[in-house]
């Protein structure tokens, strides 16, 4: 089973990785872009997540596969509990599609040492990926939506995230069962985006 773990916690692991990096490889320097559970977690809006998923890189260095590999031993810590799996979704789905321009903004920056900087993802970023693992049968992501109480047009843009990926029937059924629950209504904001 994979341990929760706190935003202390969080913390806590990516500054093991940074004391490591800094004696295994000394004057590299590393960047990580968090995104999901963990970017909630670190911004105060959830009590833990499973992992940090992160946006950006998309492929890790090898010097960061094996930090990850010796603090998932020494902690005992899943193998992925730092992974590029949203990031390599986004490839996936998008393909040489470009993300909107706010994937690009980052909350806060977390410096955990000279050698390992944490950025966390803007708010509509977040919101627009919540969206997008949201389904009516795993409530996860949709009570993360909730917590961030989005607006209308925070809520818009995220739709308009989701059908630049999918826009098939079903997810349309399932968006509007996901937007019932946190309080808006699916047709009213798809007639706006089809204006």
């Amino acid at each position: 089973m994979v341990k929760p773990l706190k935003s202390s916690e969080i913390l806590e692991n990516l500054k093991l990785l940074s004391d490591w990096l800094r004696v295994k490889y000394p004057g590299d320097h590393f960047e990580l872009i968090v995104v999901g559970g963990a970017a909630l977690a670190l911004e105060g809006f959830k009590e833990q997540t499973t992992d940090i998923d992160l946006l950006k890189p998309d492929v890790l260095p090898v010097p960061m596969k094996n930090g990850i590999a010796h603090i998932s031993r020494v902690k005992r810590l899943g193998p992925e509990w730092l992974n590029t799996n949203i990031a390599n979704m986004l490839w996936k789905v998008k393909g040489p599609k470009e993300l909107p321009d706010y994937f690009n903004e980052i909350s806060r920056t977390i410096e955990l040492g000279d050698n390992l900087k944490i950025g966390l993802i803007g708010r509509q970023a977040l919101i627009s990926l919540k969206m997008l693992a949201a389904t009516p049968s795993y409530t996860k992501h949709t009570v993360d939506i909730k917590s961030l109480n989005p607006g209308r047009q925070e809520i818009c843009e995220a739709i308009r995230f989701v059908f630049s990926i999918d826009n098939s029937q079903l997810r349309e059924d399932d968006l509007r069962n996901i937007l019932r629950e946190i309080g808006f209504d699916f047709d009213e904001i798809n007639k706006e985006l089809t204006k």
